[in-house]
């Protein structure tokens, strides 16, 4: 075999290795797992702008509090989710440090000790409807309402406060009616759609909020 003859073999083998490379990776099924990662883990894609947020809250002593932010892609199969840990409720607050890109679109849920089983997990309330940016909402206010924001349209500043009312309400159950919580903010924030039902001011989440 001549040495012109031996680089074409080269080339004709090359070509054909990179056509089922190609094949394989087209035919390969898109990614639908979600890529969840904790406040405490590193994100190098935004390692210079961070964010403590802080949430105040009043007789919710060993809360557990959780952040996440959910968002669609293109491919409506597919939701990246972030999602920080878990952290309790201690003398009266709680606290995270997070990328800062991660509050918008962010939802929180929270879990109070006096909770029965509710098949639902307790979601904060940006926003109740009828409400407008700034407005105050009391707990009597909060129990009229039908629809609310779980989704908050979140802030670029490196610590933020932010007051957190938490009560003790009877909620319809899994099976019967037992000990729920309802969670709002006590000053409406900025917030995105959709609005969810929440009845009696109640939002609850049984699975991640995809905020837009």
């Amino acid at each position: 075999m001549t040495h012109r003859t031996t680089a074409l073999a080269r080339t004709t083998a090359l070509a054909s290795a990179a056509a089922l490379l190609a094949g394989a990776l087209a035919s390969a099924p898109a990614l639908a797992q979600p890529d969840a990662q904790s406040d405490d883990r590193p994100d190098d894609r935004t390692a210079a702008a961070r964010t403590t947020l802080t949430f105040t809250v009043d007789d919710c002593e060993g809360c557990e509090v959780q952040l996440v932010n959910a968002r669609s892609t293109l491919d409506a199969d597919v939701v990246h989710v972030w999602e920080s840990q878990t952290r309790r409720v201690t003398d009266g607050a709680v606290s995270f440090r997070i990328p800062t890109r991660r509050t918008w679109g962010m939802s929180a849920t929270v879990r109070a000790p006096w909770e029965g089983h509710t098949g639902y997990v307790t979601t904060v309330a940006w926003r109740y409807d009828r409400e407008r940016v700034g407005d105050t909402v009391t707990l009597d206010d909060a129990v009229t309402k039908r629809k609310a924001s779980a989704c908050w349209e979140g802030v670029r500043s490196r610590e933020v406060t932010v007051p957190l009312v938490v009560e003790k309400v009877r909620v319809r159950g899994v099976r019967k009616e037992v000990d729920g919580s309802i969670a709002f903010v006590p000053t409406t924030q900025s917030w995105l759609p959709p609005m969810r039902r929440a009845p009696e001011g109640v939002l609850g989440s049984q699975d991640v909020n995809i905020c837009r």
